[in-house]
């Protein structure tokens, strides 16, 4: 979304592939239909995204694709993740391949990828970096650390804090002995390193890890949520067999279970476990000639109606509610 916003605003035709029952008035749309004038962007509707006849239609006239389809948060089985980090990019790259007027693919993949990874995302999303390399070697890789916004931050660890500041009465949940080290960064910079890949010829064929300028644990992150909010810190540490255990509840005994969908997935649960920087040594931002917003410039927007709920006894924002 962030990318295509960029695109659009200048001047580039942009067509967006997407897949499911969403429709030009989805909250995954609404955001680029006002970056570019009419004829200027065109959304295709395809049912399978590896049909290589189907991804050669949608490309055939561009000179740039971009793909940043991903394995989404929901998953549960490995083949679904094989599926959107394998097998998707490979057919878009065998695309790009013959396809003469593409000049520049950018493939999107995820820091910390590793073929021995414990995570199902990580480890198939290095396999997919290796096939799109052999497919088409002047591939640009960009490898996002763990990608924070304020238009959709509900898929994201904001959101399930949010979540449970809502639901449990300012109570957080966390899986025991999960603090991992993590370099947030946010998508309006990962869509400024695109068009700067674009710019700057000597990317080509080069692989970049994006993470913001500093790192923290994911309790350093959760005490800024609390901070921010002037809520009194109050997290419980659960075991992860027994997150396990209550995921795989009946839902007419967990009505928690359909409010936590979202978070309630193996991958998801164990994501604090995951070490989210970039690799020493490897090529980033400064070399894209990017300089990137820390989290705690941006932490509060991710939060807002939480800082809303819990201080709306303050008199300036009673006033404001009442006007």
């Amino acid at each position: 979304m962030t990318i295509g916003t960029t695109l659009g605003r200048c001047g580039s035709t942009c067509v967006f592939p997407y897949k499911g029952t969403s429709t030009i008035w989805d909250d995954n749309f609404k955001e680029v239909k006002v970056t570019a004038d009419l004829g200027y962007k065109a959304y295709v509707k395809l049912q399978d995204f590896t049909a290589a006849n189907d991804i050669d239609h949608v490309i055939r006239d561009q000179n740039t694709v971009i793909n940043t389809i991903g394995s989404s948060v929901y998953y549960q089985r490995e083949s679904d993740f094989e599926e959107a980090n394998i097998g998707v990019p490979m057919a878009i790259a065998k695309s790009c391949a013959k396809n003469p007027h593409v000049k520049r693919l950018i493939h999107i993949s995820a820091a910390g990828a590793d073929p021995n990874s414990s995570s199902m995302r990580l480890r198939t999303k290095w396999i997919g970096e290796q096939e799109v390399k052999a497919i088409f070697p002047d591939v640009t890789i960009l490898r996002p650390t763990l990608m924070l916004n304020n238009v959709d931050p509900n898929k994201t660890i904001a959101g399930k804090w949010g979540m449970m500041m809502k639901q449990f009465n300012r109570m957080n949940f966390v899986i025991k002995g999960m603090n991992s080290n993590v370099q947030p960064t946010f998508t309006a910079d990962v869509g400024l390193a695109v068009m700067n890949c674009l710019k700057m010829e000597e990317s080509i064929g080069q692989t970049y890890d994006l993470g913001g300028p500093h790192v923290y644990t994911y309790e350093d992150i959760y005490e800024q949520f609390f901070a921010l909010t002037q809520i009194k810190p109050y997290s419980v540490d659960i075991k992860l067999e027994e997150a396990m255990k209550y995921k795989q509840y009946h839902w007419l005994q967990s009505p928690y279970r359909k409010l936590f969908k979202t978070w309630l997935t193996p991958e998801f649960m164990t994501i604090e476990a995951q070490e989210l920087v970039c690799s020493p040594g490897s090529k980033g931002y400064a070399d894209l000639n990017i300089k990137p917003i820390s989290f705690g410039h941006k932490a509060h927007e991710l939060i807002q109606e939480i800082t809303w709920m819990y201080n709306s006894h303050e008199e300036n924002k009673r006033d404001s509610g009442n006007a």
